[in-house]
């Protein structure tokens, strides 16, 4: 009896592994990770812009997308393509081709599922972790 409790356990638990990855194929996400504001001397509502960070995940890779929108257009800074996979923790792992530099908002960034909701940690300029809530992506 025991040895079958465990064997259900384990079962269970990788199934919900398998589904929470699963889960995640075929979507994409964003976040607001910061915005820029910008001084005219005449209204102008093309200044200012929020910068998204969007992952369109597939089966063996995501797309990450950091881009900066402003009222009147968008201005993709970069597109990175990476495999990916989700450790038992819900924390999703990136490898690159090559990794971030230093100056890229992907350097020292981690992002963790917690039941449906997906979050990024990072390390401000003053080493203070701030943590982005990621939206489903209609």
């Amino acid at each position: 009896m025991k040895k079958r409790s465990i064997i259900l356990l384990f079962f269970l638990s990788c199934c919900q592994y398998y589904l929470a990855q699963t889960n995640l194929v075929g979507k994409s996400f964003r976040a607001v990770i910061g915005s820029v504001c910008e001084e005219t001397t005449k209204p102008d509502p093309c200044a200012g812009y929020m910068i998204y960070l969007v992952l369109d995940f597939q089966k063996n890779h995501v797309n990450i997308t950091e881009k900066n929108v402003r009222s009147c257009k968008e201005f993709i800074k970069y597109q990175i393509n990476a495999t990916w996979k989700l450790n038992s923790n819900g924390e999703i792992i990136f490898s690159y081709s090559s990794p971030p530099s230093k100056e890229s908002f992907l350097h020292g960034f981690r992002l963790q599922q917690k039941g449906n909701t997906l979050l990024g940690y990072r390390k401000d300029w003053q080493d203070e972790m701030i943590e982005y809530t990621f939206e489903k992506v209609q």
